[in-house]
């Protein structure tokens, strides 16, 4: 009998286990925000920024305190930006909107960076009573603008390079 019960919480003790793990790996990961360190001035990354956002109506944009805000969008995603990965139930039931925080920093050579970080404030449509509560985000329009803001930066330091090219061979 001692076998058998040794047994047993051999199987209960790994059955826990593995159901710890396929219960960790289910959760969907959601982050408050994300963030991306860029090189370059403050200026040329604000710039980036405000051109990634074109498609949204702005509430804030205050340079001077590292701020943009969008105003209150409808349904989970803007449909200017890009297309939903999947067909959405009720996308009225939902509205969400950006915020943009920049930091000013330095690399250990002297070279500017700056810090943006970006929260999405999804919300979601309950029912009369309960009105509208926070629903969290997947983190993939997030991560797009912080991409776009990237990819402007490039291809603004590479038209730089051919202007700069084109005047010398002038």
């Amino acid at each position: 009998m001692g076998s058998f019960l040794k047994v047993f919480l051999k199987f209960v003790f790994l059955g826990g286990i593995f159901s710890l793990f396929l219960g960790c790996s289910s959760t969907p990961k959601t982050e408050l925000f994300y963030t991306r360190v860029y090189e370059g001035t403050y200026d040329e990354v604000w710039l980036a920024a405000l051109k990634a956002v074109n498609d949204y109506p702005l509430k804030v944009s205050n340079k001077d305190s590292g701020k943009i805000a969008s105003e209150l969008v409808n349904g989970p995603y803007n449909d200017l930006f890009l297309t939903p990965p999947e067909s959405i139930d009720l996308p009225e039931k939902f509205r969400y909107s950006l915020r943009f925080n920049f930091a000013k920093l330095e690399a250990e050579d002297g070279q500017p960076l700056v810090r943006v970080r970006v929260e999405k404030n999804l919300e979601q449509f309950h029912d009369f009573y309960t009105g509208w509560l926070s629903f969290p985000s997947d983190g993939l329009e997030e991560r797009l603008l912080l991409y776009r803001v990237e990819h402007i930066l490039k291809m603004e330091s590479q038209l730089a390079k051919e202007i700069e090219k084109a005047s010398a061979g002038k």
